[in-house]
């Protein structure tokens, strides 16, 4: 099992300070923060083998577990995957009491540090905290409405804790604004109309600040019968590579 995940909290202009968590642990995790600030920190939840029934699954035949399934009894509590066949896992799932699918880590560079958590109600995904520049920090977050389609994303693109961008879906267009000036309010001139290519609308004012990283397909699950991923230009992309450590 990998070792807790130490994460970054910003609160506005106080300062930063360090905060090592897991799971419900932390005690900070349902602090109230100011308007505009999110909590940075990313907190694996642990996915306990000992004192359960663990059922592991060869996928390649090569000797070695990909899939780890601990139960209680005859229930499955979470799930651990080796997806590209390393030896280390890049993927936690969570399960509730009746089965459906609650939570999902994801370590999109296999450095040890989880890049993007799910958090799902009645199995289908309500919200998403992603860090989509490898920093060891949240830095985008999703919000989806009872279908699983994505309607809200924010962003903070400098890294202080504070939301400075805005998107929102509208069937196959989705409208970024920006905050440059750091008042906590988008300005108008630098908002971008993208349709459902992922491109830029032809007739759209383009402030390259705005634009969003490269999209690209989410990463495998290794739940039997996953949520259908959409393929359309709201999904994001994992994170860049390389830039944090264990």
């Amino acid at each position: 099992m990998r070792s807790v995940v130490v994460g970054i909290f910003a609160v506005a202009a106080a300062g930063v300070g360090i905060v090592v968590g897991c799971g419900g642990d932390n005690p900070t995790a349902n602090a109230k923060l100011p308007d505009g600030v999110r909590s940075q920190a990313i907190e694996h939840e642990q996915c306990s083998e000992g004192g359960h029934t663990v059922q592991q699954v060869d996928v390649n035949n090569d000797g070695k577990p990909d899939i780890k399934r601990v139960y209680d009894g005859n229930h499955e509590i979470c799930r651990i995957s080796d997806l590209n066949h390393d030896g280390k896992p890049d993927m936690f799932e969570y399960y509730d009491n009746a089965g459906n699918l609650r939570r999902r880590e994801a370590d999109y560079d296999d450095n040890g540090i989880v890049n993007s958590i799910e958090y799902y109600e009645n199995g289908k995904i309500a919200r998403a905290e992603l860090d989509t520049t490898n920093q060891g920090k949240i830095d985008t977050w999703d919000s989806f409405d009872a279908s699983g389609k994505r309607t809200k994303r924010e962003r903070d693109t400098n890294g202080d804790g504070r939301v400075d961008q805005w998107w929102t879906y509208d069937g196959d267009k989705i409208t970024i604004a920006s905050d440059k000036n750091g008042d906590g309010k988008p300005e108008p001139e630098t908002t971008v109309t993208l349709g459902a290519s992922g491109s830029p609308a032809p007739s759209a004012p383009i402030d390259a600040g705005a634009l969003p990283p490269p999209f690209a397909a989410p990463v495998a699950s290794s739940d039997p019968n996953p949520p259908t991923p959409s393929t359309s230009a709201q999904d994001a992309g994992p994170p860049k590579r390389g830039a944090a450590k264990r």
